[in-house]
């Protein structure tokens, strides 16, 4: 993901990319099937969710900018007919 231009992070803000964002929800899922957390199944489960709550945002991420890569060269290739003037 990228940060907007003119936007304002604080300084201790960590930016992840996409690529990095896909190895938090593959880590956060790995570790949701760990046994090493067998005893707390809560636990489990919030690194579960956690890991698809970032799979969704990311693939609606990918497809809100592919729409707008498609709209954005529709207008580019606008043309308009003015043959009636």
């Amino acid at each position: 993901m990228s940060k907007a231009e003119g936007d304002v992070t604080h300084p201790n803000v960590k930016i992840l990319t996409v690529p990095e964002a896909q190895a938090l929800a593959d880590r956060l899922f790995s570790r949701s099937q760990s046994t090493l957390f067998a005893a707390s199944p809560e636990v489990r489960r919030d690194l579960c969710i956690a890991s698809r709550a970032i799979r969704s945002m990311l693939h609606e991420i990918d497809r809100i900018a592919s729409r707008c890569e498609n709209e954005a060269h529709r207008l580019r290739a606008l043309q308009i007919d003015v043959g009636g003037c």
